[in-house]
């Protein structure tokens, strides 16, 4: 079995042709940008067909992670406001008869918890609740590998998070990604002279102290989605956490001083998320084998 997924961020795609074993045969990376001025399932089936050319019996498979809201089959997309061209009625029937392939979408966050919760940092835990703070937030919830909910399931990033009147990627007032995205940390570190790779490594005072506040934020909105869903972990990741110097451990003690005693403060851990981009990528391979026939 071979598998490619797609995974579509606010700053790259990336894509990876992996075996049933979870082996990596294949990488490609496209920058987003240019998916906002052409054509997002052309570029999306050249990507696929460059990938997987050396594959003999070719691909088994399509998974595309989108970050955004998919109708209520997991075929079209609703709502994508860091990439508006992907969003298509018939998405995923378009780029099957373009591959010749079987094409499955979900939700970014929601193939990155999979992942987690087979291979990384939630293994062994039945309720996983994933957050990823990358250009926007993105989250999941997995209770013994179900989503429960509907198509608007755990969109945190769009959650109401304070009162200062900022305007985040979808348009909303005072949203969790208007105060704790990999965005608002660009702007940040712009606004301090500092390149955003050496936002958490810096010594700039000013800048420092606005971090500080920033971590509080991603703290808040963790502690707030752990009180809706009741995870029994948290898996943490997205570009954001992996940069250099970022402070985990002090974001792991702002949730638990933001939580409640009364929903168990101190019971649930917060772990960094450790697979990176082949979270998605083994969140894929799941989702396949789960709907293959036994």
């Amino acid at each position: 079995m071979h598998v490619l997924v797609f995974d579509i961020g606010g700053t790259h795609v990336r894509a990876l042709v992996a075996d049933a074993a979870g082996a990596v045969v294949a990488r490609a990376d496209m920058a987003t940008e240019r998916f906002l001025a052409g054509d997002p399932l052309s570029l999306l089936a050249d990507m696929a067909r460059d990938t997987a050319r050396d594959l003999p019996a070719g691909l088994d498979g399509i998974v595309v992670g989108i970050p955004g809201i998919l109708d209520a089959t997991r075929r079209g997309i609703l709502e994508t406001p860091l990439v508006p061209t992907l969003r298509i009625e018939h998405f995923a029937d378009a780029l099957e008869a373009r591959c010749g392939v079987p094409v499955i979408l979900d939700h970014d966050a929601t193939l990155q918890t999979r992942g987690e919760a087979l291979r990384g940092a939630g293994a062994g835990y039945g309720r996983v609740l994933g957050i990823y703070f990358g250009t926007g937030v993105g989250a999941a919830f997995l209770d013994a590998g179900a989503l429960p909910g509907g198509p608007y399931r755990m969109q945190l990033g769009h959650v109401p998070l304070r009162g200062e009147g900022r305007i985040g990627t979808g348009g909303a007032v005072d949203c969790v990604e208007a105060y704790a995205s990999g965005l608002v940390l660009r702007d940040l570190a712009a606004g301090h002279g500092v390149a955003i790779a050496e936002a958490f490594t810096s010594d700039d005072a000013r800048l420092r102290d606005a971090l500080r506040t920033f971590l509080a934020d991603q703290a808040l909105s963790i502690a707030m989605a752990m009180s809706f869903v009741d995870p029994e972990v948290v898996v943490v990741g997205g570009g954001v956490v992996e940069m250099a110097g970022y402070p985990f451990d002090a974001l792991a003690a702002l949730v638990d001083d933001r939580l409640s005693p009364v929903i168990g403060k101190g019971r649930r851990p917060v772990r960094r998320a450790r697979l990176g981009a082949d979270a998605a990528l083994w969140g894929a391979i799941d989702l396949i084998r789960s709907r293959r026939p036994a």
